[in-house]
């Protein structure tokens, strides 16, 4: 499928010189806001099977039309919007299910940059965290937690952060948060907590590195990984990452002049193997970068019979030709069963890898008349196979089937549910035959 696109808010509609904060709280909602240029706060939301709508979260004049606003969703019933206020103040909006959109000024008037950013994290259920750029340079927290008011503290003093730069953070496990902003000379400083620490800095990036009017994005995909990117001072944009038991590294994503060196950027990671980040070039388009991790592709697949048992299959395959092949398989019944687990990979050019495993499961019946039955089976098999990295951009676009037969079922033993596999696999696909199968596990 494509892109597609609408244009949510007509022209004239926001600040250009402001930013964007989304959440999606539930699986079938998205919520937008932003700073228009008479200051209001616009907000638009959609939920599956209704069109998106608008309102007005703050009327004009409330905010910097040429600040930050960020927005984080706790928990499920729960939304926050952080914005700089025209005057220096940092507003707070929040809407709980049940309940209309309320409010209050987190800090006073002059406490924050109405140029500079803003950044929030709900590292757990019950807080959330804060951070702006002040109006003297300095980098703001403010902190809350469930049963508590909202404090806050210094973490950077004056002169510390741009005035007119971004800031970002992640949490990438419950007990950590990584702050990064771009520093008054424009280099790209870290902030980072953990729990039962203080917090600690460096400098991830030397001073003219970053562009001073520009923003930062993160994003953390996996619990022991993070990424940042940050527009160069001469328009590019660089890429730093982290990985557990490693040290920070980075490149160059984009080279000079494909940024706008005054434009924000912005990043998701919405599966553990991939990340998107976008931004404003210096010709005033969108650009978008995406990175899928093609190095592993995983297939996995409930499988159900119309008897008493059930399970799942788990097909790890990696370009240096490595396999794992993983199955479960659970008794709910009286009886015990025998069973197999079939499952294939098939490329559009025709291979078919195949994996298949025997095993058995006990019902009710083993326990008694006083022993507990042995439910569940588990296996796994790891092997390596040329063939793999032979057909490796195939099987990266492969079709994935598995079956489960029973006792009751498996009429054709082993190797026709193996055989009625394959079939099910390729007449999917439209082939009529297999140019090759590959028996990797039976």
């Amino acid at each position: 499928m494509s892109w597609n696109q609408f244009t949510l808010a007509s022209a004239d509609s926001a600040s250009l010189s402001s930013r964007v904060a989304a959440v999606s709280r539930i699986d079938s909602s998205m919520e937008v806001w932003w700073v228009a240029p008479n200051g209001s706060v616009q907000g638009a939301y959609w939920y599956e099977g209704s069109p998106w709508r608008r309102y007005e979260l703050a009327p004009a004049g409330s905010a910097s039309a040429n600040g930050g606003i960020a927005a984080v969703s706790r928990v499920p019933g729960s939304m926050e919007v952080f914005f700089v206020g025209a005057n220096g103040s940092v507003q707070d909006r929040f809407w709980y299910e049940g309940s209309t959109w309320q409010g209050f000024e987190l800090a006073p008037a002059g406490s924050a940059s109405t140029t500079g950013g803003i950044a929030a994290v709900s590292r757990i259920p019950g807080s959330m965290e804060v951070w702006y750029v002040g109006g003297n340079g300095s980098v703001q927290d403010r902190f809350w937690y469930e049963g508590s008011t909202w404090q806050g503290f210094e973490l950077a003093p004056a002169g510390s952060a741009s005035t007119t730069g971004g800031i970002a953070a992640v949490s990438r496990i419950p007990g950590s948060m990584e702050v990064w902003y771009v520093g008054g000379n424009g280099s790209v400083q870290d902030h980072f907590w953990y729990e039962g620490s203080t917090w600690q800095r460096f400098e991830l990036s030397p001073p003219g590195s970053a562009s001073t009017h520009s923003g930062v994005t993160a994003v953390s995909r996996i619990p022991g990984s993070m990424e940042l990117w940050y527009v160069g001072g001469n328009g590019s944009v660089q890429d730093r990452f982290w990985y557990e038991g490693s040290s920070w590294q980075g490149f160059e994503l984009a080279p000079a002049g494909s940024a706008s060196v005054t434009t924000g950027l912005a990043a998701v990671s919405r599966v553990p193997g991939s990340m998107e980040m976008w931004f404003t070039g210096g010709d005033a388009s969108i650009q978008d970068h995406f990175w899928y991790d093609t190095s592993s592709k995983n297939f996995d697949q409930d499988v159900t019979t119309d008897i008493a048992i059930g399970g799942s299959v788990h097909v790890v395959m990696r370009q240096d030709g490595f396999f794992s092949f993983s199955t479960h398989a659970h008794d709910s019944g009286f009886d015990n069963i025998d069973y197999t687990i079939s499952a294939a990979v098939l490329t559009p050019d025709g291979h078919v890898f195949t994996f298949q495993h025997s095993g058995h499961t006990e019902g009710t019946v083993a326990g008694l008349p006083f022993g507990t039955p042995d439910r569940n089976d588990d296996f796994t098999f790891v092997g390596n196979n040329p063939e793999i990295t032979a057909r490796w951009d195939g099987i990266l676009n492969g079709t994935f089937k598995a079956s489960l037969d029973a006792t009751d079922t498996l009429a054709a033993g082993v190797t026709g549910a193996l055989g009625d596999l394959v079939k099910a696999v390729l007449a999917a696909a439209g082939k009529a035959a297999a140019d090759a199968v590959v028996k990797l596990v039976s």
